[in-house]
C-alpha cells in the first residue's frame, strides 16, 4: 500500500487499512458464532459455548472500538470512528450493547464486586440452556428466583451478564451489516467485485 504526495496526511490516508481492520474482525466473530454452532450440535449445554460467547462478544468489541469513540477520546480519535461509520454507510446502527458486553469482560473484576455488593437471593456462577429458569430450589426446599453471573440461554441466543441481557443475534446482525458495508467498500478500492 502506498499512496504518493508530500505534506501532512490527509484524514482519511489510513482508512483501508482499519476498514480491512474491520473485516477481519468481523469474520472472527462470525466464525466464532460458527464454533458456537457446532459445539451447540455436539452438545446443548456444551462447556465451550459461553467462553466462545465471550470471544464473539471481544471480536464485535473491537468492531465497536474503531467505529465508536468516548466522549473523552481525542478529536482525532472521533473524527476517524465518524468518518468510518459515514463512509461505509452505517452511521445508524448503534454499538453502545456491545461496548457494555464487552465490558463487562474487560472490567469483570470491578463488575463481580459492584454486583455482589448489591445482590441478593440466590446467584448462580455460570450456566448455559435452553430457558433462563424462573425459580431455583435448593436441596430444604427453599425456592429463590435466580441470578447469574453468566447464563446464556440458547433458544434466544440471550445472554446475561449480572443483570443485564444481551441478544447475541442482534450483535450477529450489526456485525454482518458491517462486514457487508466494509467488503463493499474495500472491493470498490481493489478492484475485486464480489
Amino acid at each position: 500500500w502506498h499512496q504518493k504526495g508530500s505534506g501532512p496526511r490527509p484524514p482519511g490516508y489510513a482508512d483501508f487499512f482499519y476498514v480491512n481492520e474491520l473485516d477481519i474482525q468481523c469474520e472472527y466473530a462470525l466464525r466464532t458464532f460458527g464454533e458456537m454452532q457446532q459445539a451447540f450440535g455436539k452438545d446443548p449445554k456444551h462447556p465451550s459455548l459461553l467462553p466462545l460467547a465471550h470471544v464473539l462478544l471481544v471480536f464485535a468489541g473491537n468492531v465497536a472500538k474503531v467505529l465508536t469513540a468516548p466522549k473523552d477520546a481525542p478529536p482525532k480519535v472521533r473524527a476517524r470512528a465518524k468518518r468510518l461509520r459515514e463512509m461505509l454507510g452505517i452511521g445508524e446502527i448503534d454499538f453502545e450493547e456491545i461496548r457494555i458486553a464487552r465490558n463487562f469482560f474487560e472490567h469483570f473484576d470491578e463488575r463481580i464486586d459492584r454486583y455482589l455488593q448489591k445482590h441478593k437471593g440466590f446467584l448462580g456462577n455460570r450456566l448455559v440452556l435452553d430457558h433462563f429458569p424462573e425459580e431455583v430450589q435448593l436441596d430444604d426446599g427453599r425456592t429463590f428466583k435466580p441470578s447469574y453471573l453468566q447464563f446464556l440461554n440458547t433458544a434466544s441466543l440471550e445472554l446475561t451478564l449480572y443483570d443485564q441481557e444481551f441478544r447475541l443475534s442482534d450483535i450477529l446482525k450489526k456485525i454482518e451489516t458491517v462486514q457487508k458495508a466494509g467488503k463493499a467498500w474495500l472491493a470498490e478500492r481493489t478492484g475485486n467485485r464480489t
